[in-house]
């Protein structure tokens, strides 16, 4: 298969299904070969926990928060948590 970035950019209105069809391969190996690598992954979810603090310190409610990232409020509270505690532990490597 081609370069993932130029497959992801011309074949993006396709389906999962679509595109094993297309390039007569199983649909699992389409979801495989397109998934975020596990570091990118982990960095944008550590980056998404750090705006929702930052909301969070500007005044904001889990509530609005929440809404602003399509989750529960019980969530945001988890993930604003789980920032807190990475970032703790961050400060105690130093």
């Amino acid at each position: 298969m081609a370069d993932k970035k130029k497959l992801k950019k011309e074949y993006q209105h396709l389906t999962n299904k679509e595109l094993s069809k297309k390039f007569n391969v199983s649909v699992v190996t389409i979801k495989k070969y397109l998934a975020q690598d596990r570091e990118e992954y982990i960095k944008e979810l550590a980056l998404r926990r750090a705006e929702m603090y930052k909301l969070k310190l500007e005044g904001w409610t889990l509530e609005q928060i929440g809404k602003k990232y399509g989750t529960t409020r019980h969530n945001i509270s988890l993930l604003i948590k789980k920032h807190k505690q990475q970032y703790a532990n961050q400060l105690n490597l130093i």
